[in-house]
């Protein structure tokens, strides 16, 4: 199910409420930042901000039509000229002036009541960031700075990407070093060999200090995307849920949660031979290829790849997505219990958004298909 007109327009006005709340998220401060470029927004959003109620804020709409500004932003997105984030930045004052319209419009229930209020009566969970801890040979657990996205394995020393330091390497090239995510976590990181893994949120990988021997072998749980330095002499292998991928320079994305029924390897470029680690069967993937690992079986097909890659660009990418397939992505990122009240909802769903974002908003787009939902601590109640 595609997200429709009416909860993208909700969305883009609950970015104008949670900037009063205090709640705005870097990526919806740029959006706002973009509308106020408008004199007249300006105006707008000033009249809201100095505490008029919600129904003197409305009178300033009495000549804005919704109908036609939201044609505008259709024929905008319909150009598709680049990545679907530069649409939404060439729309996004459009799009923000319709939401805001429609939002004040359904605030009006309580129409004295500011904006602001409103929102700090809603519970709402803040997006996954750099988050990850380090765990070196000795033992010892290092949990790393948020500020930073990752680190570099080199030398005789850990460091940051920006080359401040973190720790000692040690421990020669026999015992495993780990890193791990939390749900709600990202981090990169550069293997001694001067490979490059992304993990996703709830993922862990362990890997040598320096890789030793005829081949490079890194062990991983959860999601992950590698971009390997090429190694004519030194495989390449990536063990995981029934499978070993093994390649000599490429970028691919594993992803083999404990939970999920299947290991989906997706090729981004080069070549890569997936074994199955039950049947010892092995297939080769070309780029744009897929292969499904479950039991002693793995196929390939065909797949939009940027579907699969879009966390790593900080996107959700949902292209007739089973519903709780998403829901597993949201649980991952926001750190929440699914808890579903009754049968799992059959439907399937399409759509793009940024993973910067808070929960709230994300959930605005589960109303198209008429799914109940309700938020307690850290459980999402689908009911």
């Amino acid at each position: 199910m595609d997200f429709n007109k009416e909860n993208t327009s909700i969305i883009i006005g609950r970015i104008i409420a949670r900037s009063l709340s205090g709640t705005i998220t870097p990526a919806e401060q740029a959006v706002l930042d973009d509308w106020l470029k408008d004199d007249k927004h300006q105006e707008i959003y000033t009249a809201i901000r100095s505490g008029q109620s919600i129904n003197d804020a409305l009178s300033a709409f009495d000549d804005f039509d919704v109908n036609e500004g939201y044609l505008r932003f259709q024929a905008a997105i319909s150009t598709k000229k680049s990545a679907w984030y530069k649409t939404w930045a060439a729309a996004a004052a459009v799009l923000v002036f319709v939401a805001t319209a429609v939002t004040i419009y359904l605030m009006t229930q309580k129409p004295d009541q500011p904006i602001a209020a409103i929102m700090e009566s809603n519970h709402d969970i803040p997006p996954g960031g750099n988050r990850a801890t380090l765990t070196l040979a000795d033992g010892r657990t290092i949990t790393l700075d948020e500020a930073r996205d990752g680190i570099v394995i080199g030398g005789d020393e850990i460091t940051y990407n920006d080359g401040n330091p973190l720790a000692e390497v040690g421990g020669g090239g026999i015992t495993l070093l780990e890193l791990s995510t939390p749900k709600g976590g990202t981090y990169q990181i550069t293997l001694s060999d001067g490979t490059q893994v992304w993990l996703n949120a709830a993922s862990t990988m362990k890997y040598p200090p320096h890789f030793v021997g005829k081949e490079r072998v890194v062990e991983l749980t959860g999601e992950a995307y590698f971009s390997v330095a090429k190694d004519a002499n030194r495989p390449f292998k990536v063990v995981s849920a029934g499978q070993e991928v093994e390649v000599l320079g490429t970028e691919f994305n594993v992803s083999a949660y404990p939970g999920d029924a299947e290991t989906k390897t997706t090729l981004v470029e080069g070549s890569v031979q997936v074994e199955n680690s039950r049947s010892n069967v092995k297939r080769r993937l070309s780029p744009g290829e897929q292969s499904t690992t479950h039991g002693t079986s793995t196929g390939i097909s065909s797949v939009p790849v940027a579907q699969y890659i879009a966390w790593k660009a900080g996107m959700f990418h949902f292209k007739h997505t089973p519903f709780v397939e998403m829901m597993g992505q949201i649980e991952r990122w926001y750190d929440v219990e699914i808890v579903y009240k009754s049968d799992v909802p059959t439907d399937t769903f399409s759509g793009r958004m940024r993973r910067d974002v808070t929960l709230l908003t994300v959930l605005d787009l589960l109303k198209v298909s008429e799914i109940a939902y309700r938020l307690e601590g850290n459980k999402l109640i689908i009911e």
